[in-house]
């Protein structure tokens, strides 16, 4: 079977190369240039429907998780907050454009005993918990930052010069500390100088002491405060949420063309969170994803000045999004109106914003779902674009506010974990190398550099039919050092009922925000093990590398391009469809 499948594809390589270049020409050809209006861009109608838990819901449960007696006898008569909410992951592929979690997960922090709570129930009867100890230390919540900035801002020392607007605090990296004696979890903050008189430093803030705690290099080890500072000014803006997930269509003359779940970063899954994450996306009737996400993202410095940093991707930062003329149809989730676009830190060069969570609109061809995320001083921001001729464009792009490492170089690193079901589970997968051997079939999991010459790409094929789509990486995209260990993981997929995200490979379970070494970097070759491939269900990874190397933090302003976030800043692959 498999030798009739290589067969096949040798001899009908050049065929589908032609395809795919059919369809960078009408690409081309349908540029923002070209007056005729083609029927590919007709205007679409996109519909909004918010699918799962309400935030109502989320809000209530907490309510009720806090007060149980369970949570109450681990916690009464300690100083405790309320961390985070999430929903334990459920992978269900006997269900498509269905969000329905069973269960949930309230994590808080004790900060007189320094540890971790976690409790989980069943959102059909959330006052009977499950309440366990975690190991890991939680990143701060927005809340909790707010909490750490006013015992700041009430220090005797610090609190005249923030008054006074001689120092002006910002979320600093690593998020947090742990005392080595004590084992005390600090919050981080940052303080940036505006006027001669002051320092920039990094301090930290114990709740369980209600203090400030200060270092000798003004700023704790992974950090730095010095006299220079690189990035754009920090700002801030729109309302937060724990929830946020809708079934989102894109119909075009009474044709639907895509279908898909989005769940706002917030909501997303993973140890650390994954971005705007979509699923079950349909387009033109037929799966192309299951899930498509980033559940991972890291930085190192070259010469160790900071880091190396674990990051997280479920905390919101605001970026501008109309209101008018625009609707909010879900928490967190904005479709605009006619010819509007949202803008972000990465192109405005602006931190300042009306809006958290996803802006929906359409561009040229494209439907377009785009997010700001922050991590410590880091800003992120992840799109997707859907194209009506079937492409996929996902998109991630780096800045940063103003601070001291950002000016030293440093790479970044972020991994989408695609979930491919090329019309049904049952998928093959071939290696393509263009002008060289075309097409070779990948029987066993494996891993992949990429080689720009070849331009070295991906096929994914339905196992019982002749659909297919090709993963093509951007010339932006870099290539895999030691800290980034690869670019290509192509994996066959886990499902642990109820399982882990390590046990069902949606990431590698590594939690420290502060790395030593090479722990911060991407853990998942050991879910490499020679399993087949042959028509079974495929899961890629994909890695994209950002040396961010100028010390001004230098952005991109250009939004008037096809693809909104490009630029030496941003990374990402396309996603074509072959005889579709």
């Amino acid at each position: 079977m498999l030798q009739r499948l290589k067969q096949t594809f040798l001899v009908t390589g050049l065929t589908i190369l032609s395809a795919a270049s059919f369809v960078w020409a009408a690409e081309s050809n349908n540029a923002p240039g070209n007056k005729r209006l083609s029927r590919a861009e007709r205007p679409v109608d996109i519909k909004i429907v918010p699918v799962g838990p309400t935030q109502e819901i989320a809000d209530q449960i907490k309510i009720t998780v806090e007060r149980s007696a369970a949570v109450q006898k681990e916690l009464s008569g300690t100083n405790y907050r309320l961390i985070s909410f999430g929903y334990v992951d459920q992978d269900d592929k006997t269900t498509v454009g269905k969000f329905d979690p069973q269960q949930f997960l309230v994590v808080f922090y004790d900060y007189t005993n320094d540890r971790t709570i976690v409790a989980q129930g069943a959102f059909a009867s959330p006052e009977n918990v499950r309440v366990f100890e975690d190991a890991s230390k939680p990143v701060p919540s927005e809340e909790e930052l707010d909490a750490a900035g006013a015992i700041v801002r009430g220090d005797p020392q610090f609190g005249p010069a923030i008054k006074n607007n001689r120092l002006r605090t910002f979320q600093a990296m690593p998020a947090i500390s742990i005392d080595e004696k004590t084992g005390e979890r600090f919050v981080n903050i940052g303080l940036e100088s505006l006027d001669s008189s002051t320092r920039n430093e990094v301090v930290s803030v114990s709740f369980k002491r209600g203090e400030v705690v200060r270092y000798n290099n003004l700023a704790p080890p992974t950090s730095i405060a010095a006299p220079t500072a690189c990035g754009i000014p920090v700002g801030s803006g729109g309302a937060s949420g724990t929830t946020g997930q809708y079934q989102l269509t894109v119909s075009q003359n009474g044709t639907t063309l895509w279908e898909m779940l989005v769940i706002r970063p917030v909501a997303s899954s993973g140890t650390n969170a994954s971005g705007i994450e979509v699923r079950d996306v349909r387009y033109r009737g037929k799966m192309v994803l299951k899930r498509g996400h980033v559940p991972i993202l890291d930085v190192q410095y070259t010469g160790g000045q900071c880091g190396p940093y674990r990051d997280w991707e479920d905390q919101e930062d605001g970026f501008q999004a109309p209101t008018e003329g625009a609707t909010d149809p879900a928490p967190g989730i904005r479709l605009l109106g006619p010819g509007q676009i949202a803008t972000t830190a990465l192109e405005s060069g602006s931190d300042a914003g009306n809006f958290k969570g996803v802006a929906v609109y359409t561009q040229n061809n494209d439907t377009v779902l785009v997010s700001e995320m922050a991590a410590g001083w880091y800003r992120y921001i992840m799109e997707w674009r859907f194209d009506n001729d079937g492409t996929i464009r996902p998109r991630y792009g780096f800045g940063a506010t103003n601070n001291s490492c950002v000016c030293f170089v440093h790479n970044h690193h972020a991994y989408w974990r695609f979930d491919f079901d090329i019309v049904n589970q049952n998928n093959n997968i071939f290696q393509v190398e263009r002008g060289r051997k075309f097409i070779t079939p990948i029987t066993t999991e494996k891993t992949l550099l990429r080689n720009y010459q070849t331009n070295r790409s991906l096929l994914i094929q339905n196992g019982s039919g002749d659909e297919a789509y090709m993963l093509t990486p951007n010339l932006t995209d870099g290539v895999a050092d030691a800290f980034g260990k690869s670019d290509f993981w192509i994996l066959r997929y886990k499902n642990v009922l109820q399982g882990t995200p390590v046990q069902n490979e949606i990431d590698d379970g590594v939690t420290c925000v502060t790395c030593s070494g090479l722990t911060g970097a991407i853990q998942i070759d050991p879910y490499v093990n020679g399993e087949s491939l042959e028509n079974q269900d495929l899961v890629v990874w994909y890695g994209a590398h950002f040396v961010h190397a100028d010390g001004a933090n230098t952005l991109n302003p250009d939004r008037t391009g096809r693809n909104i976030l490009s630029g030496s800043h941003v990374v990402g692959p396309d996603i074509r469809p072959i005889r579709w």
